[in-house]
């Protein structure tokens, strides 16, 4: 079996984020952005595409759950809220 890896820098451009959200995602509690496999001084890290991708399709159905109902939602309009919730 060949395993397909991913550096920090694929990962950046898959995700269009920095390298370090890539950090702070695998330090949170709900969801964690998995662990390199192959860790190398500095910042040569690989991670395993198939834990990369298990963990894209957990972050959108956790993103489907969200309170706006997922990424095709729009976010509630103040019209939508309990008068005593909207700002004024």
């Amino acid at each position: 079996m060949i395993r397909e890896y991913l550096s920090t820098k694929d990962l950046c451009q898959r995700f269009r984020c920095s390298s370090r959200t890539i950090f702070r995602r695998m330090a949170r509690e709900e969801n964690p952005f998995p662990q390199p496999l192959i860790r190398h001084a500095g910042s040569f890290n690989l991670w395993c595409a198939d834990a990369v991708s298990e963990w894209e399709d957990c972050e959108i159905k956790r993103s489907e759950n969200s309170r706006w109902g997922g990424i095709n939602a729009s976010p509630p309009t103040t019209r939508d809220m309990p008068p005593d919730q909207r700002c004024m």
